[in-house]
């Protein structure tokens, strides 16, 4: 078995070797998790306390205390959230200190991390979004496109399949058009773009603010809306 590690996240690496025990053995005391994990119980209890605090674990109230874990699919959406939320901080603060950006382009490498960033760029959208996309991202992109309808950006929205949004119309796009597995295409403010494919489940492609790079996008996603 693979060694967990959510040091990328902020929790320390005894953090998440409990959290790996607890999500293992199932819920326990201190006392047993420590056995379980092989650590002093004074480290195991500060671990447990850390993943409390953090959201990773929840405990009960007996005695003596019985620590569980959060599911992984609860303690992934509150770390995306949290990350979301950081980041717009972020790049506020940075629009505050810096000298307005140049063009750049970065290499999107992976499904999640494509989809975060398409949903970061779409929430603080001001005037209109193009988005082109799998049938099966639209669940994940909707709190976004949802946000940005609300607020009057233009939505033009296109998938290979049906879907249907209660706040917004998704067009059908066609097929059939030369592309390097299933598009991926977003064109946001018309000041940034991504560009992808995805083959199975994984995506290759990139996220740009070049004019030219976001021009090329845009006419890719009409394409997409033309007969092949």
């Amino acid at each position: 078995m693979r060694t967990l590690n959510l040091m990328p996240f902020g929790f320390t690496p005894t953090e998440s070797l409990v959290y790996q025990v607890l999500l293992t053995t199932g819920p326990g005391t201190g006392y047993g998790i420590a056995r379980a994990a092989s650590l002093a119980r004074a480290n195991a209890y500060s671990a447990l306390e850390g993943l409390v605090s953090k959201g990773a674990a929840r405990v009960d109230g007996t005695r003596p205390k019985r620590y569980r874990p959060e599911a992984p699919t609860a303690l992934v959406a509150r770390i995306t959230s949290q990350h979301g939320q950081a980041l717009d901080a972020l790049r506020d603060h940075l629009a505050e200190i810096t000298v307005p950006e140049s063009p750049t382009i970065v290499e999107v490498e992976s499904a999640r991390g494509s989809l975060q960033l398409i949903a970061h760029d779409v929430g603080r959208a001001t005037t209109s979004v193009r988005l082109l996309a799998p049938a099966d991202a639209f669940p994940i992109l909707t709190p976004s496109l949802r946000k940005a309808a609300g607020s009057g950006v233009a939505l033009e929205l296109r998938a290979l399949e049906p879907v249907e949004l209660p706040f917004a119309t998704v067009t059908t796009a066609h097929p059939g058009h030369q592309w390097p597995g299933q598009p991926l295409v977003v064109v946001v403010d018309n000041k940034s773009a991504v560009m992808a494919a995805r083959v199975g489940a994984d995506v290759r492609g990139h996220w740009s603010t070049a004019p030219a790079f976001v021009a090329a996008a845009a006419l890719a996603f009409e394409r997409f809306g033309m007969e092949p």
